[in-house]
């Protein structure tokens, strides 16, 4: 292997600069931790059979897989997490060497088997051994723009013909232009009063550059979570791993999707995937002031037609629009009897009624509950309070940003 496919994978010079000991025996055993130690060696001696690295990272990949998805995941132990995410970059750099052979020059395809092996391992465990998933990512992807800049070229698109009539606003949510820090803390922030913020994203350069193509361009070979189905409470309701670029020929402009089936990259942090993205954005001051500084960012993609049903979120709400458009609905925590919500432990913060063709004989409070509600364009930030009730329709082709957050009160 040569010193630039080397630098590409991120490889140290000699392996001791990588820490082998970051797994907890007590935790993952001493069958696990051994092996893990062997498929290190094996890895990263050049002189070893790399195919039997491979077959070591493959199995130990499905026991880490196994950990990870038995039982709730918020109760899953890091060292699961943080097993997972360093044996994919070490099958990354056992499958380099699989696939290569002397100096010749590397295809396109094995770096983007590289990125989706990576991707994987920074989905399922996080960071690892300073960043070097997300390090080989990046590296792969220049290497692929430098080899052929063409991969990600636009096909021909067939526009989705299919269209959402726009709804009528019945009963406008508060605007205001800029309004002082100050006076969105005491009036607005303070009192957990909805608002609907115009002018302060305008410094933002992806509201000019943003668009399917461009987020294909920056991230296409991205591997990512997507939602299948309307939305997440109808039964046939499912979710699917694939690229971003496979995500916006099938589901953004419907290529060989003759049912017209519904997908949404929703509620996922896809700016920390694509930096190139985050750098495009940035956090509306009106947090800050509130005293986080570390809010949970999240993306919104879709076509159309999708929806999150009505529900509430314990955390304060930006909801920022970058392109397209959506159909936001209000209730304040006060309606909660009238919005029925869920009895389920899974679902107990989303309502059980459809709230554009609601089923008044089973849910006949809800004809009662008062709302707000607002068409969210390009360049608007809705602040939704925590504990809100809220549902949003896209009427377009639609991306989004959210910053979930927490006052911190001083003193």
């Amino acid at each position: 292997m040569n010193d630039e496919s080397r630098h590409c994978l991120c490889i140290p010079a000699t392996p001791e600069d990588l820490p082998i000991k970051i797994l907890d025996v007590n935790i993952v055993g001493n069958h696990v931790a051994g092996q893990f130690a062997v498929l290190f060696q094996q890895t990263l001696d050049f002189s070893t059979d790399a195919s039997l690295a491979l077959s070591r990272a493959e199995t130990l990949l499905l026991y880490a897989w196994q950990e990870l998805n038995t039982g709730k995941w918020s109760d899953v132990n890091f060292n699961w997490h943080k097993l997972y995410a360093a044996v994919s970059w070490l099958k990354a750099v056992a499958t380099f060497r699989c696939r290569t052979t002397g100096e010749s020059s590397t295809p396109p395809e094995v770096w983007l088997d590289i990125i989706k092996i990576c991707d994987m391992g920074h989905l399922m465990g996080g960071d690892v051994w300073e960043g070097i998933l997300l390090r080989t990512i990046s590296a792969a992807e220049a290497k692929i723009s430098e080899l052929s800049p063409a991969v990600f070229a636009e096909p021909q698109r067939k526009k989705r013909t299919e269209t959402v009539t726009i709804c009528d606003v019945l009963h406008p949510i508060e605007e205001l232009d800029r309004p002082s820090l100050a006076h969105f803390q005491a009036t607005f922030l303070r009192l957990k009063r909805p608002l609907m913020l115009k002018g302060i994203l305008e410094t933002w350069p992806a509201l000019s550059k943003w668009s399917p193509e461009y987020v294909r361009s920056i991230c296409g070979s991205r591997t990512v979570p997507v939602e299948l189905g309307k939305r997440y409470t109808d039964e046939d309701w499912g979710q699917e791993l694939m690229t971003i670029s496979a995500f916006i020929d099938k589901y953004i402009y419907m290529l060989d999707n003759p049912d017209k089936k519904i997908a949404y990259l929703a509620q996922h942090d896809l700016l920390s995937q694509a930096p190139l993205l985050r750098d495009d954005i940035s956090m509306p001051d009106y947090i800050a002031f509130a005293g986080d500084d570390d809010p949970d960012m999240n993306a919104w993609f879709g076509p159309e037609g999708t929806v999150s049903p009505l529900h509430q979120d314990p955390k304060d709400n930006f909801l920022c629009q970058v392109f397209g458009e959506k159909y936001v609905r209000l209730y304040e925590e006060s309606e909660s009897e009238k919005v029925y919500p869920h009895e389920s432990t899974m679902l107990f913060n989303t309502s059980q009624v459809d709230v554009e063709d609601p089923d008044l004989e089973r849910f006949p409070k809800f004809a009662e509950a008062v709302f707000s509600d607002c068409i969210l364009r390009p360049g608007d930030c809705l602040y939704i309070p925590p504990r809100c009730w809220h549902y949003v329709r896209s009427l377009s082709i639609s991306f989004s940003v959210s910053f979930w957050f927490s006052e911190k009160l001083a003193g």
